[in-house]
Formats: structure tokens, C-alpha cells, sequence
């Protein structure tokens, strides 16, 4: 899947792009494209950001107010818009990207609105001035149709927005619907009447994601990609695989490109497909291992500093409980559940694969694993419940030094440990795992439960409170806004045009 994001380099578009991998986007699924950029010839989706006054020509009027037209974003945006309506792709409008779109379907907008409408509400907070998930006024749902979009919006009611525009929908264009407006009348929300997913707002959703309202927002347009995706068989991999070698089931966790990091909805889906394989009668033992050669270097650090510029507490706490969810599958299945690990197991992968029952890692060359718990050096520290596996495995000074130096660790090293239980020193770890998991597979699936379901019956409980707290520990290290600082930001686009929305 690909959703484009047409901007400009003014925009705050590490933001726009964030709200998107807040919402469940992996990070590979977003691009932002700017005038002078090549655009992609196949895409799922386009949300068009805000920006600069749309020029007045482009609906019949001169500029009679002072406006900042920017005519090579005019020309992208309304490029993009062409073909994704040739194609009847999803499109999600925000502020400027409201404006435009219904411009090209044939509406108007009030070029200035303090000296052509105004009713005596500010609309015009700039950002520079302002905090931009600041609260500027209230938006009432207006919303009569079933689409998803209507059905959020009259569950709503009433909400608080953010605001900064000066120009906004004068007359709406005909096949559009409006469903919110401003205490002064405004159309501050709209939709398309019939056909395929389009719907715009005024207000700035990218900078308000922590709302449950504004991120299932962005999640209806997230949910209509994906619909399009399919449709078109643009879809990637799954980034959480299941194969079958003989009767072992093997779960690989499949973002090779971006060294196996979890991100959108991999925690969930691991989880659910440890749980299902778990039920699985016919599944004697599963083997947990990364595509590529790396197990998985952690979290997606994109999609944390998205979820950290956001503020967005209660979207890092999900990403919290389903990791947690996928350690407990692993410990709570009623059969075994082997890590064959090459390359990289760091942060939350070394974590996971200390959760599974036994642990393969290469020594060879092309597969050499590695192991580091590398929490403290984004000014995290560790879960997925390694701070219970470590210490249990390693000893308490081991454990606190490879937590606080967030240093890697050899293979050799780790087994030194008893963090691992087996070196492979000619190719993948896999085989060997798969070898294993094979003889395991030869005794009584009904005795191999009892068996798991006894060794672990006081590691269970302690573990759970071992998540829980590490939980709380992570959001309040998440509350400090450190994270954002420690994480690399994206390089900087060159200045195109000065942002009015």
C-alpha cells in the first residue's frame, strides 16, 4: 500500500506523516511529495495537506484580498487530485487540502474571512504564535449519512478543534455533504455523497491524534487504503508471516527493509497468530524468526517519535499492552515455541525471543546474531518483559549492566549468559530450530502442555506484574518528551512558501 501526502516544504509534514503511523500506517506506506518531486506512478490514497491560499482564478474570482498563492502546489495538488479521481482512490483533505478539493469539484471559497464574513469568531491562530494543537473552538456534527465517516462524526456530537485559516468553503461544490460546522456557520467538515471515500476537514487532526475522535478519524481514511489496496492487489507482504515446514508452523516477523522493527498493528497481529497457532491442534510446536537476516531490531523508532511529537500517551500505551499481549501468547501456548535468531535481536526483539522457551542464534557470518538491550539509549527503559527474563536468566549484575550500558552482545556471549541455549555456527539459525522443534514434535502434544503449563506456572503471574510495571515506567519516561529529542528527525525540506492553513 501508498498513501501520498501532496505538501510543500513550508508544512509541517513530519507531523502530517506521523499522524498517519499514529493512526497504524507502518512508515513505508507514507510519502510525502512536494512540488518538483516525482510522483509515484501507483498509489492507494492521497491526503492533501495544508499549505498556502488556493489561487482565486481556479474558481472564477480575482484576488480581491491579500492571499499567498503558491502556483506550483496549486499544480500538484490539483494533478494528484485528477488521478486519484480518475481511479476512485481515497482522498482526506485537511485545511488548505479542504479548500482545494472542493475548488476542483466545482465549489467556491471566502478568500478572507475577518473582512468578507466576519461573525465574530477567530479562525486564525498561527502557528508560530500559537500552540498548534491549541483549543480554538467547537465543531457540531451535522452528519446524516452511514458512511463510516458520517457515523464517527454523529457519534461525536460536539467537539473542540484546533484553527488556523483565514480563507474556507463559501459555497460547497454539488456531490459533497457537509458533516460539522463552526459556532458561526462555517463548513467545517465534509464528505462526498456517493462514490468512492473522499471527506475533508478545516481544522489540523495531524496535530490533535492523541484524540480518540481526531486518530479514528484518520483511521477511517487509513481503513479505506487498505480497502483500495486490496482491491488493486497493491498490497506488501504481511509484516507477520506464517509457513508451514512439515507440521512446525514458523512465524516470521516480515519488515526485512526496516531490520524486522515493529510498527502499525504488528504487535496485534503477532500476538493473535501465536494465540491461534496456540489452539491449533495440528500445530505441534511453532518457531518464532525474523525474514532476512535479522530476528527484529525492536520499535519502529519513526513510528515512536511520531507517537511522541504527538503526545500521544494513550496510542504508546497500545503499543504497550500489545506488546505485552504477544510475550503472554508465547509464555501461555500449550505447546512449545522456539526463536531461531540471526542478526540483530535488540530492544523489544531481544526481549521477545528471551520470552520464548528455548533460543537457536548463528554464529556464522552471514547470520551472526547479536543482542542489546538498547532501551536507555533513546531514553527508554526496558519491556516486553525483559525485565523479568533478564535478571531470571542472566543474574541481576549482568542484567542491569547490559541494561543500563545498552551495549550489544556477541552470540557467544549471550549464551555465556543462558540467554541462549544454542549456537549454530553453519548458516541460519532456523534449521537447527526447525530440528528441534521437530523432536519436540514426536512426544504427546497433551503431555508437552502439561508439561509448559507447569514449568511456568510461577513465572506466569510474575511476569504480568513485571509488564504492568514496566508499562507505567514507559509512559511516564514517554511523558517527559525526551524521546522526541533522542530520536532522529527528517532531514529538513528546502522553504517553498510561507503556510497560511
Amino acid at each position: 500500500m501508498k498513501i501520498l501526502i501532496a505538501s510543500d516544504g513550508r508544512q509541517p509534514n513530519e507531523f502530517y506523516r506521523g499522524s498517519l503511523l499514529c493512526a497504524g500506517a507502518l512508515p513505508e506506506e507514507v510519502s510525502v511529495v512536494c512540488p518538483g518531486d516525482p510522483v509515484p506512478e501507483h498509489f492507494d490514497g492521497l491526503l492533501i495537506a495544508g499549505g498556502s491560499d488556493v489561487d482565486p482564478s481556479h474558481y472564477g474570482e480575482a484576488a480581491s484580498h491579500s492571499v499567498d498563492v503558491n502556483s506550483a502546489r496549486d499544480a500538484l495538488d490539483f494533478q494528484l487530485f485528477a488521478a486519484a479521481e480518475r481511479r476512485s482512490l481515497p482522498i482526506f483533505g485537511i485545511c488548505r487540502g479542504m479548500q482545494m478539493i472542493n475548488v476542483a469539484l466545482g465549489g467556491t471559497l471566502w478568500q478572507d474571512l475577518p473582512s468578507e464574513r466576519n461573525r465574530g469568531l477567530e479562525h486564525d491562530f498561527d502557528r508560530a504564535h500559537f500552540d498548534p494543537a491549541h483549543s480554538a473552538h467547537t465543531i457540531k456534527s451535522v452528519a446524516t449519512g452511514s458512511s463510516p465517516v458520517a457515523t464517527l462524526f454523529r457519534g461525536a456530537g460536539e467537539f473542540i478543534v484546533n484553527s488556523r485559516h483565514h480563507q474556507a468553503v463559501k459555497d460547497l461544490a454539488a456531490g459533497l455533504r457537509a458533516i460539522g460546522g463552526s459556532p458561526d456557520d462555517l463548513v467545517e467538515a465534509y464528505e462526498r455523497t456517493d462514490g468512492a471515500y473522499l471527506a475533508a476537514v478545516q481544522w489540523h487532526p495531524e496535530n490533535l491524534v492523541g484524540d480518540p475522535f481526531q486518530k479514528a478519524l484518520l483511521q477511517t481514511f487509513l481503513d479505506a487504503c487498505r480497502a483500495e489496496a486490496r482491491r488493486a492487489v497493491h498490497l506488501d507482504p504481511p509484516p507477520i508471516e506464517v509457513s508451514l515446514e512439515g507440521r512446525i508452523a514458523v512465524v516470521r516477523i516480515n519488515r526485512p527493509a526496516k531490520k524486522n522493527a515493529f510498527a502499525g498493528t504488528m504487535r496485534e497481529m503477532l500476538a493473535r497468530t501465536i494465540e491461534a497457532l496456540g489452539q491449533d491442534a495440528t500445530v505441534p510446536a511453532i518457531v518464532l524468526t525474523g525474514a532476512g537476516s535479522c530476528f527484529s531490531a525492536g520499535g519502529d523508532l519513526e513510528t515512536l517519535r511520531a507517537l511522541s511529537l504527538a503526545k500521544d500517551v494513550a496510542g504508546f500505551r497500545a503499543l504497550l499492552d500489545d506488546g505485552a499481549r504477544a510475550v503472554l501468547s508465547i509464555v501461555k501456548a500449550p505447546k512449545p515455541v522456539l526463536a531461531a535468531i540471526d542478526g540483530a535481536a535488540a530492544g523489544a526483539g531481544m526481549n521477545l525471543a528471551l520470552a520464548c522457551d528455548v533460543r537457536f542464534a548463528s554464529t556464522f557470518e552471514r547470520f551472526e546474531a547479536f543482542f542489546a538491550q538498547s532501551f536507555a539509549a533513546i531514553g527508554l527503559a526496558p519491556d516486553w518483559g525483559g525485565t523479568y527474563h533478564l535478571p531470571l536468566l542472566a543474574g541481576s549484575g549482568s542484567a542491569a549492566d547490559l541494561v543500563f550500558s545498552a551495549e550489544r552482545i556477541s552470540a557467544q556471549r549471550a549464551k555465556e549468559l543462558g540467554l541462549v541455549e544454542v549456537l549454530v555456527t553453519d548458516g541460519s539459525a532456523l534449521p537447527a530450530a526447525l530440528s528441534r522443534a521437530a523432536l519436540y514434535a514426536e512426544r504427546p502434544a497433551a503431555a508437552l502442555a502439561a508439561a509448559k503449563l507447569n514449568l511456568n506456572a510461577e513465572r506466569l503471574p510474575r511476569l504480568e506484574q513485571a509488564l504492568a510495571r514496566e508499562a507505567e515506567a514507559q509512559i511516564e519516561l514517554f511523558r517527559n518528551g525526551d524521546l522526541s529529542q533522542r530520536l532522529r528527525a527528517p532531514r529538513p525540506r528546502t522553504p517553498e512558501s510561507r503556510e497560511n492553513s
